[in-house]
């Protein structure tokens, strides 16, 4: 019998906070791959503005959410002049 989710991670999540985390690491992923698509650089300038390498650019360009954290998401994400307002 197949069970029906209302979130793909509800799937893999253990809990409800491990649920909730994913869920934030893939919103944050989505954030920041539509800011590199939008600025239409390559994942090489992607990298030099974010910080990172080369292949972390495309672990995340290609959803691998198991190997990020959210600290390092946010850090990304303000690195490219993105603005959070969490008040």
């Amino acid at each position: 019998m197949l069970r029906k989710v209302s979130n793909p991670f509800e799937l893999f999540a253990k809990n409800s906070v491990e649920l909730n985390m994913l869920s934030l690491k893939s919103k944050l992923i989505i954030i920041v791959a539509e800011m590199i698509r939008n600025e239409g650089w390559s994942q090489k300038t992607a990298a030099e503005k974010l910080g990172v390498s080369q292949p972390r650019v495309s672990n995340l360009m290609n959803g691998q959410v198991s190997k990020f954290a959210i600290d390092t998401l946010l850090e990304m994400l303000c690195r490219i002049g993105f603005v959070m307002d969490v008040s």
